[in-house]
């Protein structure tokens, strides 16, 4: 058996950025002694970042998890745990070992296939399209060779979001038909909606995502049960053997999982092929199942959706992540991440809430009715990050990133006036942008469009134009929301601007269409022609957003 080498705690494999902006790569160790100087991590893809921040995240949990608000508090004031993390990685430092010895990090040391059959480094590299490399700027040599730290980054990213498919079959796996490992699903991020709680420094951002471990619906589970730590911490090496550990599936093996160890989850059995001058390889297995069914018992970090299929299904209340359509802004899914609730009909006819928001958010929504006083920031910067996966889930079609900056005013339960408006507000842009997708397909079919179809490529464009322009100015509204804020003098701000975003595109639509729908034609759903567009277009409007009178006395 090779010696192990090239330890995580020392060698410098994780890219930064510091607080004046210079980019460097860190050790885990030195990353941890650092995370006040420390603005974010800079690693190639912001799937990469979050998976290597839920590993830091995990160490964190594992030796400073808080039991309640104050304990919070006091380690909000005395900053990230970082002496018993650094105390906790010396202890566990033969874990870390990206090569050789009996527990090589996040691997199997002797994984293989029966022909000892070794993949290609596109297998694991997220910005490689499998099979269509012509697609991609990485070639020959750079996907021939890659530098230990790279390859470092890419097992952790592997392990958090590798898609579905066919994986090789492991010798020793009882799963393995034909050679082959069928598919499990994506890895567990691949399933979530993730948001993180960014703060000045990585520093604040640890402790603004540690929380009690029953927080929201979380179940609370120790530190002191079978999977109460990390992954690294089992006696035994990891081998090719897995099973499913999905919650509602008869034939899985459920357990309770521990934050550390949901954060550290291994749905990948791996070996990279190589050493410290470089990787040219990979083992790539399938590893632990969990299927995304009311796993908002364990993970703390995504948003949740109630499901009306998957509670027929289980004939129970199930939710399921709630994840982030590409192109759609993190603001169009503050409806359900803010604490205003907002019911629906289950399947058994009762009300359900239509959302969860993480653990994570639940907690600082909950915060400030503690009366726990401390030093608490004013504004938080909230991160959503995802992944779109094509057919079957097999391959990456998209990754989602987007931020916000909203004042804590926003997130208090006690107080969800706020929260509603801003709910409410949402919803009234997405009603607005269906009134000019109407009014464009309408538009289009008089202008001579026919058939199946006709006018719904006019009411994408028109929606995602309408979307565009109302982004930045929808997000300056939300940052200047605060606690001395009138619920109804920002719905009336927004609603008068709203309405001239509308009228403004809706006078770029009639400016672009041809003059032959002044005349109009008979579509099949009618006659159309512009001017009934326009009234039927501002009658929708004026429904949605009723003209705001003016109140003040003046001439009469």
């Amino acid at each position: 058996m090779k010696d192990p080498e090239y330890n995580l705690l020392d060698e410098p494999w994780i890219p930064i950025r510091l607080l004046d902006g210079t980019i460097t790569n860190v050790g885990l160790l030195e990353l941890v002694e650092r995370t006040s100087d420390i603005a974010d991590l800079a690693c190639e893809l912001p799937t990469q970042n979050i998976a290597i921040q839920r590993l830091i995240l995990a160490i964190a949990y594992r030796v400073a998890t808080p039991s309640n608000e104050q304990e919070w508090a006091r380690q909000w004031n005395e900053g990230a745990p970082t002496d018993r993390m650094l105390e906790y990685l010396e202890e566990w430092r033969d874990r870390f070992y990206l090569f050789g010895g009996r527990y090589p990090f996040m691997q199997v040391a002797d994984l293989r296939t029966e022909k000892d059959a070794v993949s290609g480094l596109e297998k694991i590299i997220a910005d490689v399209p499998n099979g269509e490399q012509f697609f991609t700027t990485r070639h020959g040599k750079a996907l021939a060779n890659i530098s230990a730290a790279e390859a470092a980054r890419w097992l952790i990213h592997a392990q958090a979001y590798d898609p579905s498919g066919i994986r090789s079959g492991a010798v020793g796996d009882s799963q393995v038909k034909g050679g082959k490992g069928y598919p499990i699903g994506p890895s567990w991020c691949g399933h979530l909606g993730i948001v993180w709680l960014k703060g000045e420094n990585l520093d604040e951002s640890l402790v603004l995502n540690l929380v009690p471990s029953d927080s929201g619906n979380l179940r609370g589970v120790s530190g002191s049960t079978q999977w109460g730590g990390c992954t690294w911490e089992d006696d035994e090496p990891e081998t090719s053997v897995r099973n499913d550990y999905s919650l509602l599936d008869s034939a899985g093996t459920p357990r309770p999982i521990s934050i550390p160890r949901l954060l550290t989850w291994h749905s990948r059995r791996v070996r990279l092929v190589g050493d410290v001058t470089g990787v040219t390889g990979v083992v790539l297995a399938q590893g632990d199942k969990l299927a995304p069914q009311q796993m908002q018992q364990y993970e703390p970090l995504s948003l949740w959706r109630y499901s009306m299929p998957q509670s027929k299904k289980f004939k129970q209340d199930v939710y399921m992540p709630r994840k982030f359509e590409a192109g759609r802004a993190l603001w169009r899914n503050l409806p359900g991440a803010l604490p205003e609730v907002t019911k629906i009909d289950g399947a058994d006819k009762q009300k359900k809430d239509e959302f969860f928001p993480s653990a994570t958010l639940s907690f600082h929504y909950a915060f400030e009715e503690s009366l726990v006083k401390t030093d608490y920031p004013k504004r938080m910067c909230i991160q959503a990050i995802g992944v779109t996966y094509g057919p079957q889930e097999s391959t990456f079609e998209d990754i989602y990133f987007d931020e916000l900056t909203l004042s804590v005013a926003l997130m208090r339960a006690d107080q969800p006036e706020l929260a509603a408006q801003v709910d409410r507000q949402v919803r009234n842009t997405e009603e607005v942008a269906k009134c000019l997708g109407v009014f464009a397909a309408n538009l289009a079919r008089a202008a001579g469009e026919s058939g199946d179809g006709a006018g719904e490529g006019a009411r994408e464009r028109a929606k995602q134009h309408f979307y565009a322009r109302v982004d930045d100015p929808f997000r300056h509204w939300l940052a200047n929301i605060d606690e001395d804020s009138k619920p109804s003098e920002i719905a009336q701000s927004w609603e008068k601007s709203l309405r001239a975003f509308a009228q403004e595109t809706a006078a770029e639509l009639v400016a672009s269409t041809p003059s032959s729908a002044i005349i109009g034609r008979e579509t099949g759903w009618g006659f159309m022609n512009i001017g009934t567009a326009e009234n039927f277009f501002n009658s929708a409007l004026n429904k949605l957003l009723p003209i705001q009178e003016n109140t003040q006395e003046g001439t009469k």
